[in-house]
């Protein structure tokens, strides 16, 4: 299994939820974590809970001028990261027939364009790396429409065309690109027990998920992964 010591992960999103726990996870595996949100106010308690070498750095993924700004502070602090993970991203939406436009376009700023934008920005110096890595936090959102959310699916479903498109770019660099696909997912504190019924996926079994495919030869390839609670039914 691939050494994850020393090497530099970005996590996009780390303030909470599923970003906070694969921040946590990687920093246990040995890495240097940096990790983003669009306020300190919303980092420093994340940031506290993190064991390991942690840079905090605000991000606004809807801004362009911003994420190239925070790739340019990872790269002057640590250089370039051997693990991107695009995990920031919003919801909302509502219905098709209520939304304004200013609502779409946001949504797909920020979980679309901006995933995109944020691995053009560190894309070429990771090229020039023995081996890197750059997972896309997707959803089951990405792979069937739901009621409310056309423009959270939407943006969803791009990144899996993105996704593939960019293997095909960077393949041959020695470049891994990997979705991940979680369904309903608690996001808190991991306090339930780790099997049995009634018990929804957690955050930090894609955290495990994500580290464990860091650290699989780099000849291996998972490109898409569908993350599934297996038994999330009231008993």
């Amino acid at each position: 299994m691939y050494d994850l010591t020393g090497k530099v992960a970005v996590v996009t999103g780390a303030s909470r939820g599923i970003g906070l726990h694969i921040a946590r996870a990687f920093a246990a595996s040995g890495a240097r974590v940096v990790v983003t949100a669009r306020s300190m106010e919303r980092l420093e308690p994340a940031i506290a809970t993190i064991d390991g070498e942690c840079l905090p750095l605000v991000c606004d993924q809807a801004e362009p001028r911003a994420i190239e700004a925070f790739a340019s502070a990872v790269q002057n602090a640590w250089g370039t990261p051997d693990i991107l993970v695009n995990n920031a991203g919003g919801g909302g939406g509502g219905a098709v027939q209520q939304m304004s436009l200013e609502t779409w376009q946001a949504v797909i700023a920020t979980n679309l364009t901006g995933v995109f934008y944020t691995t053009r920005c560190f894309l070429p110096d990771m090229l020039q790396k023995e081996r890197a890595d750059i997972f896309i936090i997707s959803s089951m959102s990405g792979k069937k429409g739901d009621p409310g959310a056309a423009a959270y699916s939407a943006s969803k479903f791009g990144l899996h065309g993105f996704a593939q498109s960019l293997l095909h770019d960077v393949r041959r660099s020695n470049i891994r690109v990997m979705v991940i696909n979680p369904s309903h997912t608690d996001t808190g504190e991991d306090t339930s027990p780790p099997h049995g019924p009634g018990i929804f996926l957690h955050a930090a079994d894609i955290a495990a998920t994500i580290v464990h495919l860091a650290r699989l030869p780099g000849r291996t390839l998972v490109r898409d992964l569908d993350v599934w609670g297996t038994n999330p039914f009231p008993p």
